[in-house]
């Protein structure tokens, strides 16, 4: 990502004019430009930003830091550049927090030290998808990657769920089994699963989800629900050993 950027930001600005940018525009967005312009930006507002072209490739999870706030710590990589300045400049953010600004000279040479203590590591180079898929587990027929969360319980996620959480507006759900209670009624056997659930939204709040197999739903509890299921259920037991004395 880091020579991706750098290529990028060595790109020279284009020679046509901008034909319909605002009037302090002189040239046109480079290629790379995602920027929404306007006639009222601020001078130090005139900037062109842009992500790297490959969706979904320009955010690192950091898995040995915990998560903060209910989000993963990552780094993300991008390229901006001020329409004064002939050069643009390689940008790798912290989690939105911390920032570090980088010439594609110094881009190209944090890379070639991070390949070669990589390699001296012994650890493989995968610049296709940060995480293993985690063996023998599947999430809806699908393999399962470790939650970027890092929530213990959590089964983890498909691929697919990892990238569309990383838009605007898309949530992550995590899930855990708990235990399952095998029933039999009128001689076809059944299960309550008893699962974790949890929002990326509101990771502070977690529920059980009891479902029966088979069924179409099933209900979130929190924890005052759980006790009132079981301050109910023992009441229903205590009827049923009263309406039925030989059970």
């Amino acid at each position: 990502m880091l020579v991706r950027a750098a290529e990028l930001a060595e790109a020279p600005l284009p020679a046509e004019l901008a034909s319909d940018g605002p009037f302090w525009q002189d040239t046109a967005c480079p290629s790379w430009c995602s920027t929404r312009h306007l006639p009222e930006d601020a001078y130090e507002d005139r900037t062109h930003f842009g992500d790297l072209p490959s969706a979904g490739e320009t955010l690192v999870d950091l898995l040995l830091e915990t998560a903060a706030e209910g989000r993963p710590e990552q780094l993300e990589v991008t390229v901006a550049q001020h329409y004064r300045c002939t050069k643009a400049r390689v940008h790798v953010i912290k989690s939105e927090q911390a920032e570090m600004r980088l010439t594609p000279v110094e881009a190209r040479t944090l890379a070639g030290h991070l390949l070669q203590f990589v390699q001296t590591a012994g650890l493989p180079v995968d610049t296709t998808w940060p995480c293993k898929p985690i063996e023998g587990v599947t999430v809806g027929g699908e393999p399962a990657f470790p939650c970027p969360h890092r929530h213990l319980w959590c089964v983890g996620h498909t691929k697919t769920e990892i990238t569309e959480y990383r838009h605007v507006g898309n949530h992550l759900l995590h899930s855990g089994p708990i235990t399952s209670v095998p029933y039999t009624t009128a001689g076809q056997p059944g299960s309550i699963d008893i699962n974790i659930n949890s929002l990326t939204d509101d990771c502070t709040q977690l529920f059980a989800y009891v479902q029966l197999l088979g069924g179409d739903g099933g209900a979130e509890l929190d924890v005052i629900g759980i006790d009132e299921a079981m301050i109910a259920l023992q009441y229903t037991k205590r009827f049923l050993l009263q309406a039925q004395p030989s059970v």
